[in-house]
């Protein structure tokens, strides 16, 4: 079917029939832009509104279809229908309706790829947040009160950060202390809300936990100890190395250590007392405390460790003196005597103690 006769046929017998495009748009139910699409040969109608088109342009289907109207006397009637027919409808109509079908995949395809976009959009929107805004409860202490304006800031870090949070109403900012009488400063609780991009945000409520910090473990000077160990007469040895554990509990205030035992002596031949002819007897890292004791009692201290698992919160260093080889062998304990608990405290452990 030639759709630009198609739409000629529709636009001439519709003024014809004294119709606009808005009146037989109305009488169809559909908009006047469809029906101006049909006569500029733009679309097809669908396939339901062939019969209601054509009785409203006073047609038959068939009429309709084979775009010609039969105007005959009576007797030639039977004929002219015939004629049309001939001129192949049906086929007109199977047009029409495959048009259509086009027209509504298109409209699924547009449809489908919509929603695959918004869909794919919303992910993406919720992944960047997600990614940037972080809402959380912490524990930290205060770096900064700073007040700008009318707005009132706290200070705390993160990773080497510091985040700025803006205090919500609920927040008692200015009986917020940062240290007590000995300098050392108060933990709080935050319910804080911040973007890791910029590092800022919003803090709701801020709440003392009870709890000091000791700070930078670094920052630290640790006695050097000596004694009897393995097969030395003597032996030297400190913790060093200090550094938060990421896995431990409360966060950020449990720190891990390498304790170091060794043999030499002090060379106080210069300004500055150095170590000559050290040699390292054994390292031990990523521990909270070490201490030299005979935990089996057979006359030779061990080096008893305690670990950062609690399952296993017990290591002992022993001299393993088999066939005269000297060698250091290790086992594990899960328990000591209440003085070698004691003397493996932690330092925090002392603190909150003495709190």
């Amino acid at each position: 079917m030639n759709k630009q006769q198609f739409g000629d046929f529709i636009a001439n017998n519709r003024k014809a029939a004294g119709l606009t495009q808005r009146a037989l748009a109305e009488r169809l139910h559909v908009t006047d832009k469809a029906v101006s699409k049909w006569e500029r040969a733009l679309s097809y109608p669908d396939v339901t509104l062939l019969e209601p088109l054509a009785e409203a342009l006073g047609l038959g289907v068939e009429e309709l279809m084979a775009c010609r109207r039969i105007e005959v006397r009576k007797d030639e009637e039977e004929e002219a229908v015939e004629n049309i027919r001939e001129e192949r409808p049906v086929q007109n109509l199977m047009e029409i309706s495959r048009e259509n079908l086009k027209s509504e995949r298109r409209k699924h395809v547009w449809q489908t790829a919509l929603a695959l976009a918004l869909m794919l959009a919303t992910t993406l929107g919720t992944i960047w947040y997600c990614s940037t805004y972080i809402r959380e409860e912490r524990k930290n202490t205060i770096f900064l009160k700073e007040t700008v304006g009318n707005e009132n800031y706290l200070y705390v870090e993160d990773k080497g950060h510091l985040l700025r949070l803006k205090c919500g109403e609920g927040v008692d900012f200015d009986g917020i202390k940062q240290t007590d009488e000995g300098n050392y400063p108060f933990e709080y609780r935050l319910d804080c809300r911040w973007n890791r991009r910029t590092y800022e945000g919003t803090v709701a409520s801020c709440e003392p936990t009870g709890r000091i910090s000791l700070g930078g473990m670094m920052d630290v000077t640790f006695e050097t100890e000596s004694d009897r160990l393995f097969w030395y007469d003597k032996v030297f040895y400190t913790s060093e190395n200090y550094y938060p554990d990421p896995y431990g509990e409360p966060s950020g205030q449990v720190y891990l250590c390498d304790y170091r035992f060794w043999t030499g002596e002090w060379d106080e031949t210069v300004e500055w007392n150095v170590w000559k002819r050290m040699q390292t007897v054994l390292l031990v890292e990523d521990c909270l405390n070490a201490t030299v004791a005979d935990i089996d009692q057979d006359g030779h201290n061990e080096v008893v460790v305690r670990t950062r698992w609690p399952e296993k919160p017990y290591m002992v260093y022993d001299w393993c003196d088999d066939y005269k080889v000297k060698e250091i062998d290790q086992y594990w304990l899960d328990s000591v005597s209440p003085e070698l608990q004691e003397r493996l405290m932690t330092e925090q452990e002392r603190w909150a103690q003495l709190q």
